[in-house]
C-alpha cells in the first residue's frame, strides 16, 4: 500500500483532518499577479450561512464558472472540457506552480476570496456517494494560502484550527465538517485546485513521503 492510499484511507475514516505539504508557494508568489485577479471574482455562495465569499477560475470551464461541472450541463466531473482560462495571461507565476505540481490534470483551479468580516459556515464536501478505493483517480483538493491574515481561521470539527500561514499548502480533509471565519480587515485569498493525480502518482507519493517525514505525521 503506497503512501497516497494510506493518507486517503485516513481521510475516509476521519482520523486525519489535514496534511501540510512540503512545498513553499512563496517561491512562486508574485503579489502583483493577485491584484490582476480583482475585477474577475464572482459571488461564490451567498446565503444565511455563507457571506463575503467570492471566486474565479484560473483553470476550468470559464473564469466565472466556479461551480461543479454538472451545474453547467456536464455529467462527468472528471472529463468535462476544462482548460486554462484567460486569467492565465495575468497570473503566469500561479499557473507555473500548478504546472509544476505532481498532478496529471485538473478540473477547477480557483482563486477563493473571503472578504473582511466574511464567514464560510460549518459544512462538508462529502459527494454523497461512495468514494473510489483509489482517490488518486479522483479529484483531490489542494489548498494554497496566498494571503491568510492572522485573525482569519479555518477550523475542522473535532480537530481544531488549521495552522495556515502565507504560502503554506495543505491537503484538507473536506469530508469532515469545517468552517472559515475572516475577522481581519483585509481579504483572505486562497487557491484551491481539484487535482487528478493520475500518471504523476510516483512524484505525488514522493511529495507525501517528504511531507509526513518533515511534519512528523504517523500513518
Amino acid at each position: 500500500m503506497d503512501t497516497a492510499t494510506k493518507i486517503f484511507n485516513k481521510f475516509k475514516d476521519g482520523s486525519l483532518p489535514w496534511l501540510e505539504l512540503d512545498i513553499n508557494f512563496m517561491e512562486y508568489l508574485d503579489a502583483k499577479e493577485f491584484d490582476n485577479v480583482n475585477g474577475h471574482y464572482v459571488e461564490h455562495r451567498e446565503d444565511e450561512t455563507h457571506n463575503g465569499w467570492e471566486s474565479c477560475c484560473l483553470h476550468g470551464l470559464g473564469v466565472d464558472k466556479t461551480r461543479v461541472a454538472k451545474e453547467y450541463g456536464y455529467e462527468d466531473e472528471l472529463n468535462a472540457p476544462y482548460t486554462w482560462t484567460s486569467l492565465q495571461q495575468v497570473t503566469p507565476t500561479a499557473k507555473k506552480f500548478w504546472e509544476d505540481f505532481p498532478a496529471e490534470k485538473y478540473s477547477r483551479i480557483r482563486f477563493m476570496k473571503l472578504n473582511p468580516g466574511g464567514k464560510i459556515d460549518w459544512h462538508n464536501d462529502d459527494p454523497g456517494h461512495p468514494l473510489p478505493d483509489d482517490l488518486c483517480e479522483y479529484l483531490i483538493p489542494i489548498n494554497v494560502a496566498v494571503l491568510h491574515p492572522p485573525s482569519c481561521y479555518m477550523e475542522v470539527k473535532d480537530h481544531g484550527i488549521v495552522p495556515w500561514e502565507h504560502g503554506k499548502v495543505f491537503l484538507i480533509n473536506i469530508l469532515k465538517d469545517h468552517q472559515v471565519v475572516n475577522n481581519a480587515n483585509v481579504e483572505r485569498i486562497h487557491m484551491i485546485a481539484q487535482a487528478h493525480i493520475g500518471n504523476k502518482r510516483k512524484q505525488f507519493n514522493e511529495l507525501l513521503d517528504r511531507s509526513i517525514k518533515k511534519y512528523g505525521i504517523s500513518i
